[in-house]
């Protein structure tokens, strides 16, 4: 099925598809569950990435990010769904580094265009009002290579809120929103990028990844 959702996403079919992808996932994770779309349109939706190796420091922020997951707030651990970032929509803190970054030696952009997150299970570690934190498992899919990881995770369910994100553009909008916020490390010899010791010293194995994103329920 996730498969389906990726191909929903690449294509970007978001609003007919999200009927369909509801039903499925509400059938999966009960009535009470909410389909979130992660596609913002506020244009705000960022994913960070920091590689701080010890001769040079590279940053950057990724926008192109779409998805879909469930949540029930009163049972956030059958919270499913998946999250998908464009290759190409990743911009360093330096042009050159970009353009190389998209070719074969590094994230080959063109063979593996998206990085998936598909979110299989969570576990509530800690309750605030509506800010649940906890940690997430799910199946991370990077440069060809998919593996089973897990990562904290908060969110923060916030009904008949969309119109103070929008503020007076839409005052009458009144969908829920799903913040999420996630911060974690993967390294890149872990999914085949293996660097020689000299190219460490400028690109860190280690990549911070920090996600800061708001989901929609439908209209």
């Amino acid at each position: 099925m996730w498969q389906q959702v990726k191909q929903l996403n690449g294509r970007r079919h978001m609003k007919w598809g999200i009927g369909i992808l509801s039903l499925v996932l509400l059938m999966q994770t009960g009535i009470a569950s909410q389909v979130f779309d992660f596609e913002d349109e506020k244009g705000i939706n960022h994913v960070l990435v920091i590689l701080d190796a010890p001769l040079e420091f590279i940053s950057g922020k990724g926008e192109g990010l779409s998805g879909f997951l469930t949540y029930d707030p009163d049972e956030p651990q059958k919270t499913v769904g998946s999250l998908i970032l464009e290759v190409k929509s990743i911009e360093l803190n330096n042009h050159l580094m970009t353009k190389n970054m998209y070719g074969k030696r590094w994230l080959n952009a063109a063979e593996h265009p998206e990085i998936l997150f598909s979110l299989s299970s969570f576990e509530t570690k800690e309750e605030k009002g509506s800010l649940i934190q906890g940690e997430a498992t799910g199946s991370f899919s990077f440069l060809g290579v998919t593996k089973e990881i897990t990562v904290p995770v908060s969110f923060n369910y916030l009904k008949d809120a969309a119109n103070k994100r929008a503020g007076k553009k839409k005052p009458g909008d009144k969908r829920d929103l799903l913040v999420l916020r996630s911060n974690f490390t993967i390294l890149l010899d872990e999914y085949g990028l293996d660097l020689s010791p000299p190219t460490r010293l400028k690109v860190s194995n280690e990549v911070q990844v920090k996600v800061n994103v708001v989901g929609y329920t439908e209209q």
